[in-house]
């Protein structure tokens, strides 16, 4: 008998299973792919391995700026992409090991729940005392209608195994991977286009972040087009709902992710609405049944997962009421200049009629910035006098920058309270304290006209 088994072995289930071995259970974690899940071999560190390749190959593209002189600077698209393979596999091993290291037990087969205390995998049944779905999401993949050939349309799992650059490409979406996607490509000299059906590029940003992404899109050649969708396709020939009509290699559908819901006959019992639905301690309908991480559609993003696993284990053994608040998760879009976001988007707190405050402080008065020569952006903060309600950022470093606001709302801390503290210059986080001393017109580095 396990105390915990575990289905998914992504960053929700590995969390949980190495808290749960922390604690001194008996833990069995299944996963019917790659342990790491999407996050380590699908999505973010694939991604984000890519993207610092084009990042060197942008920086010495243009270093000449800088006093360093070179010439015929060129990517290799098949050294980049097998790179990002060989990262993963390094990542993956290493997390493998360390699991082991707590003693878990690891079934690398698909896991089926027979019964709220049997998991079987190939023909074995395993007996749990509790058990944590954590199998995480998959591509949402568009389907268009006309007449064109299935490999045409890439999800962001497949793009990851192509041989060769397409020449351009038509991204479906403006949310975070419709945007990485986006800048990965057309750095490497991909022409790209974007589709998007809302009225603004990515969409759940604040509208700020959205009209700086349009005019950073504008700079690098992206064309982009809003209230828009694809009508229907024809060979390679992509007719849109407003009557363009583009010549392109590929589709790349990027409108989200939705729940792996692939766990056997208990999955007819549990109440599942697209995801599945949990009370405030992630638990079923089914008592000793949880469900955390993308497979609940609380909030998909890694780092929330690993913070709900944390919290399922805590209750599972002392009865602590998980403390996550969505409000308190940070996002990243990453890429140059990165994009930040944690809390109420302006628009929000105007729909919902709270009194705030506002600073907008330009990455352009840091000096770190100009050393750099990375001037591009902002940061917003929205906040009454008695916290931050939403902090949004555009800069080279927002991915920490938003770690350090998020700080400050998790912990309760005002504005004001923070005025003595002391950041490190010349630095981009500067930027963090003049914002905040900026919603009471006290910034050093802004001036007052």
């Amino acid at each position: 008998m396990f105390d915990v088994g575990i289905i998914g072995a992504g960053p929700a289930g590995y969390t949980a299973a190495i808290r749960a071995a922390q604690y001194g259970l008996k833990v069995i974690l299944f996963e019917k792919n790659q342990i790491g899940g999407t996050c380590l071999n699908r999505g973010c560190i694939p991604t984000k391995t890519i993207l610092h390749s084009v990042s060197i190959y942008n920086e010495i593209k243009n270093s000449t700026k800088f006093g360093i002189n070179t010439d015929n600077v060129t990517p290799d698209f098949t050294k980049i992409w097998e790179r990002q393979k060989t990262v993963s596999e390094k990542i993956r091993k290493s997390l493998t090991n360390l699991i082991k290291s707590y003693g878990i037990t690891i079934i690398e087969e698909l896991a089926e729940i027979e019964t709220p205390n049997i998991i079987k995998a190939g023909n074995t049944n395993y007996n749990v005392e509790n058990i944590i779905i954590a199998s995480g999401s998959m591509p949402n993949k568009l389907k268009f209608s006309g007449d064109y050939k299935e490999d045409f349309v890439l999800t962001s799992d497949e793009i990851l195994n192509l041989t060769e650059q397409p020449k351009s490409i038509l991204i479906a979406g403006s949310g975070a991977i419709g945007i990485e996607w986006a800048r990965i490509l057309s750095a490497l000299q991909t022409k790209v286009y974007i589709t998007e059906i809302a009225d603004k590029l990515c969409p759940a940003m604040d509208y700020e972040v959205s009209e700086r992404i349009s005019r950073l899109f504008k700079k690098n050649r992206i064309e982009f087009y809003t209230s828009c969708s694809v009508e229907k396709i024809q060979n390679k020939t992509v007719i849109l709902t407003n009557g363009k009509q583009i010549e392109t290699d590929y589709i790349l559908t990027a409108a989200g992710r939705i729940a792996d819901i692939d766990f056997g006959k208990i999955s007819e019992k549990l109440k599942i609405n697209k995801y599945i639905s949990t009370d405030c301690n992630f638990k079923t309908n089914i008592e000793n049944i949880y469900a955390i991480g993308d497979i609940n559609g609380t909030s998909m993003l890694a780092h929330s997962a690993m913070k709900q696993a944390e919290n399922v284990i805590e209750y599972i053994i002392k009865g602590n009421c998980p403390k996550f608040d969505k409000k308190q998760v940070p996002s990243v879009i990453y890429g140059s200049p990165e994009i930040a976001a944690i809390g109420k988007t302006e628009q929000e707190l105007i729909q919902e009629n709270i009194k705030y405050k506002k600073s907008l402080f330009p990455v352009s008065a840091l000096g770190k910035a100009y050393a750099d020569d990375k001037i591009e952006g902002f940061i917003k903060i929205l906040a009454t006098e008695e916290e931050i309600l939403g902090a949004h950022i555009i800069s080279e470093e927002a991915g920490a920058l938003i770690g350090q606001i998020a700080i400050m709302i998790t912990n309760g801390i005002k504005p004001k309270e923070m005025h003595n503290t002391i950041f490190p210059h010349p630095t981009y986080s500067e930027g963090v304290i003049e914002s905040i001393l900026a919603l009471d017109n006290m910034a050093i580095h802004i001036p007052q006209f």
